[in-house]
C-alpha cells in the first residue's frame, strides 16, 4: 500500500472525527466519521467553512479564536476544560471535546481537529449525579425524618395507656396509626429512590429492612428465605415487603421481645411469610384496626390470608400467605 493510500486508510477508520482547515477556516479533509457526527456527507463538509459546525450564537467568537489559533499554534489536546459543540446541518447542538495540532502541507500551515462527540459521556455523568442525589436524599429521609417520627411514635406509645379520658387515648392512638402510615410511605418512597433505574431485588429489600430494624430491636432477627423470591411480581413483592414492615414495627412498639424469626418462602405457587417472636404475646382479643388490619388487607387483596396468634412458647407468631397462581 502507498504511503497516501495507508494514511488516507487510517483517517477514514478513526473512530473519532478528523478534519484538516486551511488559514482561512475552509475544510479541506475530513473523514466519515466527522461526516455522521455533523449529518452531513464528506463532500458537504470539504470546501465548506469550519464556523459552519460551531452553534450560531457563537460562530463570529469562534473566528477570531480560529484566527488567534492560527496566529500562535500549539498542541492543545482533548478534555481542555473548555466548553464545546457543535451542530448539525439540522440545527442540533451536541457536546463535543476537540483537540488541536498544525501540520504544514504543500507550504501552507493547515490545523488538524480531532472531534469526539461525548453525549454518551456528559449523559452518563448526569445520570451518576442524579443517582447521588437520590441517594443522599434517601439518607437524609431515613436517618433524620423516618428516625424522629419513629421516635415520636414510641413517646406516644408509652404515655397511651395512662392517658384520661378514654376520648384522650383513642386520639393518641390514631396519631401513632397516622405516624406508622406516614413512614410506610416515606420507606416507600426511599425504595423508589434507591433503585437507581433498576429495582432492587426482593432478598436484597427483606435483608435491608430486617438489618434496619435491628437497631430498634436491639437485636438482629434470624431470617430464612427460600423460593425464588426474586422474580416476584412488583406488585406482590410490594405488598411482601409493606407487610414485613408492619410486622417488625409491631414486635418492637408491643412485644418486648428478645428473639424473632423471619422466614419469607415461595412454594408451590404459595407465597409465604412467617414472623415470630418470644415477646409479653397478644391479647385474648387484638385490636382489628390500624397495622393489623392493613396486613389483612393486603392478603385479602391478593387472593389471601393473614392470621395472628400465640407463638410457642411464648410470643406472637404472624402468617401472612397469598396464592401466585
Amino acid at each position: 500500500m502507498e504511503p497516501d493510500q495507508f494514511a488516507a486508510a487510517l483517517i477514514d477508520a478513526s473512530p473519532d472525527g478528523l478534519i484538516l482547515v486551511d488559514p482561512n477556516g475552509v475544510i479541506t479533509l475530513a473523514n466519515p466519521e466527522a461526516a455522521a457526527m455533523f449529518g452531513r456527507s464528506v463532500a458537504e463538509l470539504v470546501g465548506s467553512s469550519v464556523d459552519d459546525l460551531v452553534p450560531v450564537e457563537f460562530r463570529r467568537g469562534h473566528a477570531r479564536h480560529r484566527a488567534g489559533y492560527a496566529a500562535h499554534p500549539s498542541v492543545r489536546p482533548m478534555a481542555s476544560g473548555l466548553r464545546l459543540f457543535g451542530q448539525t446541518a439540522d440545527g442540533a447542538l451536541f457536546p463535543v471535546e476537540i483537540s488541536l495540532s498544525t501540520v504544514e502541507i504543500d507550504g501552507r500551515q493547515q490545523t488538524i481537529a480531532t472531534i469526539r462527540d461525548v453525549s454518551d459521556r456528559q449523559e452518563a455523568a448526569a445520570q451518576m449525579a442524579m443517582m447521588q442525589d437520590r441517594e443522599r436524599i434517601a439518607r437524609d429521609i431515613h436517618d433524620m425524618v423516618i428516625q424522629r417520627l419513629f421516635a415520636a411514635g414510641m413517646n406516644l406509645q408509652a404515655v397511651q395507656a395512662q392517658a384520661q379520658p378514654a376520648i384522650v387515648a383513642k386520639r393518641i392512638g390514631d396519631a401513632i396509626d397516622d405516624l406508622d402510615d406516614t413512614i410506610r410511605e416515606l420507606r416507600s418512597a426511599i425504595f423508589q429512590l434507591g433503585q437507581q433505574g433498576e429495582r432492587r431485588s426482593v432478598s436484597a429489600q427483606i435483608t435491608e429492612l430486617v438489618h434496619e430494624r435491628s437497631r430498634h430491636l436491639g437485636f438482629e432477627p434470624t431470617v430464612r428465605l427460600a423460593g425464588d423470591l426474586d422474580h416476584l411480581p412488583d406488585f406482590v413483592a410490594d405488598q411482601l415487603i409493606a407487610t414485613l414492615t408492619e410486622g417488625l414495627s409491631n414486635i418492637v412498639r408491643h412485644a418486648n421481645a428478645s428473639s424473632t424469626d423471619v422466614h419469607v418462602d415461595l412454594t408451590d405457587g404459595k407465597l409465604s411469610l412467617i414472623i415470630g417472636d418470644n415477646g409479653v404475646g397478644i391479647p385474648d382479643e387484638p385490636k382489628r384496626s390500624g397495622g393489623l388490619s392493613n396486613m389483612m388487607w393486603r392478603a385479602a387483596e391478593l387472593g389471601g390470608a393473614c392470621s395472628v396468634g400465640p407463638n410457642e412458647p411464648s410470643g406472637t407468631r404472624l402468617h401472612w400467605q397469598v396464592p401466585l397462581d
